[in-house]
């Protein structure tokens, strides 16, 4: 199994967590601009040296990427990921701002062909972070947050925060999917991201999602996120990681 980290609050202290990790690995990196992502990454190659960074851009107001995000900002960000060369991952979820769906309402169907757009040019590396198939599933395309584009796909499944019940659900949906090696799969939350109060997955649930996962077939994981990362959780990823090739 292939194990990727995400890092939303790139500091020093979340990057040393790098140390921990003896196999290689990609992780995707949070940044508000390509030349604040340039620094990032200076000092993950310093740590390690074979690790695939990806750029994971921030974006002003409604800090991840959907049709409802304004209109200007995502032409800047567009422009700016055409420069570069890098891995990159879009993160497809609703403006952390409400008010931002309102006020972009009638930009809506533009923004989204501009986002099917970028997407289709630059599909062999980008990763997108979406909800997984469920029974909103139609609602998540409708709202553009699933575009149907051979992407890698990394289907949030955030164990730590949704009911028993819910999932359930996801576990059968990721199941039934086909054409599996096109998806990875989000596993955490082993620390708070930009809520603050995401409740965190221990060590043992996250070798029983790792060992769905694997029974799942999956080959692809990224754990969010990086920063959360220690002697418990490694001991348990270390289980699942693929011998080197």
């Amino acid at each position: 199994m292939q194990m990727s980290f995400y890092e939303e609050f790139p500091t020093k202290e979340n990057i040393d967590k790098l140390r921990l990790v003896k196999f290689k690995t990609r992780i995707f990196m949070a940044a508000r601009s390509v030349r604040e992502f340039r620094k990032l990454e200076k000092q993950v190659k310093k740590i390690k040296k074979d690790v695939k960074i990806g750029y994971w851009p921030i974006i002003p107001n409604s800090y991840w990427i959907s049709p409802f995000s304004n209109r200007r900002d995502l032409i800047e960000l567009f422009n700016e990921l055409d420069k570069i060369k890098n891995l990159i991952l879009i993160d497809l979820e609703m403006p952390l701002k409400k008010k931002m769906i309102l006020k972009n309402i009638f930009y809506f169907f533009q923004n989204k062909r501009l986002i099917k757009k970028f997407m289709k040019k630059n599909k062999k590396r980008i990763t997108t972070a979406e909800f997984p198939a469920s029974i909103f599933s139609i609602f998540i395309k409708i709202l553009g947050l699933d575009y149907k584009i051979k992407t890698e796909k990394s289907l949030m499944w955030y164990s730590s925060m949704r009911s028993n019940l819910i999932n359930k659900k996801i576990k059968k949906c990721l199941k039934n999917l086909k054409n599996k090696p096109q998806y990875s799969i989000s596993l955490g939350t082993i620390a708070t991201g930009v809520l603050g109060n995401e409740p965190i997955l221990s060590p043992k649930n996250l070798e029983n999602d790792l060992d769905f996962v694997k029974r799942a077939e999956f080959s692809k994981v990224i754990l969010f996120r990086l920063g959360g990362l220690n002697k418990n959780y490694i001991k348990v990823i270390n289980k699942f990681q693929a011998p080197p090739q």
